[in-house]
């Protein structure tokens, strides 16, 4: 028999989440003193050269001068109490987490911490009659070394013309440019077309091919992903120019442009780009 209830005890008052739910969703509480932010170190290489103090700096760092960052070890100490049933409840809601990646919120305003989790076991306590009281165990995450702001998104001028911008985050950021575009409808003649960003003056183009929507077509989506180095024409694969790179941008001042040319079988576009905060706390 299905039976539905509401849960018991909403005994946490911190303002953490998994995954944007609170951990009284998951019939748990974060215990006193039982949350720790590992720290990330710096991925750093010298070489020892006779005659030089202190060797050859031989750290690969990225564009705009940082180094790559090691993962870090977040812990969290949760409890489960009630009834023998919930507490087994709250077992099994925290344990269909164990091994996925997540997110955990509330550690910091700035923003939520990526990784894999690992639920350690569970450390049962029975009073004197040997009836289940409370449960605890500790939640591992194996996470990115950022927390990662809310998504931002930007609106790009038409026909190559800037766009200025403020990046938030304390680090580079890869963007993610998006061009919605209302092709002419009914039979035209194909025509190549060049779909073209630059964010900071650092050009990314994509070649296409545009050959005319349907009478009730949605405009027709362009997506280059940055961070995970793809590209998406109407949820096809698509590929940058061979000399072109994904580019990221730093914190700070930014300048964003975007254009499709020609515009021949093109009726009207817009255009954006959003990009995610990283913070290194």
């Amino acid at each position: 028999m299905n039976t539905n209830r509401l849960r018991g005890l909403a005994l946490d008052k911190s303002r953490l989440t998994i995954d944007g739910q609170h951990l009284s969703d998951y019939a748990v509480f974060a215990t006193a003193g039982g949350i720790t932010i590992g720290e990330t170190k710096p991925v750093t290489s010298f070489q020892s050269a006779p005659g030089r103090s202190g060797g050859w700096d031989m750290t690969l760092d990225d564009a705009h001068g940082y180094p790559a960052m090691e993962r870090r070890e977040i812990t969290i100490t949760v409890a489960a109490t009630g009834d023998p049933m919930e507490i087994e409840e709250a077992k099994a809601l925290i344990g269909g987490r164990n091994g996925r990646s997540i997110r955990i919120g509330g550690l910091t305003s700035l923003g939520e911490y990526r990784g894999r989790l690992a639920v350690g076991a569970w450390a049962d306590r029975y009073d004197a009659g040997g009836a289940l009281q409370w449960s605890t165990c500790t939640l591992a995450l194996d996470a990115d070394p950022y927390a990662y702001g809310p998504e931002q998104r930007i609106d790009l001028n038409l026909d190559d013309r800037t766009t200025h911008a403020r990046i938030l985050g304390n680090r580079p950021t890869p963007p993610v440019f998006h061009q919605l575009i209302d092709e002419k409808v009914d039979d035209v003649t194909p025509v190549a077309t060049t779909h073209t960003f630059t964010a900071n003056g650092v050009q990314v183009r994509v070649a296409n091919t545009l050959t005319g929507a349907g009478l009730w077509d949605d405009p027709h989506p362009l997506v280059i992903d940055c961070e995970n180095r793809n590209v998406t024409w109407r949820g096809e694969a698509r590929a940058i120019a061979i000399d072109d790179d994904y580019p990221t941008v730093p914190p700070g001042p930014a300048t964003f442009s975007g254009t499709v040319s020609p515009k021949t079988n093109v009726k009207k576009y817009t255009q954006h780009v959003t990009y995610t905060p990283r913070w290194l706390l």
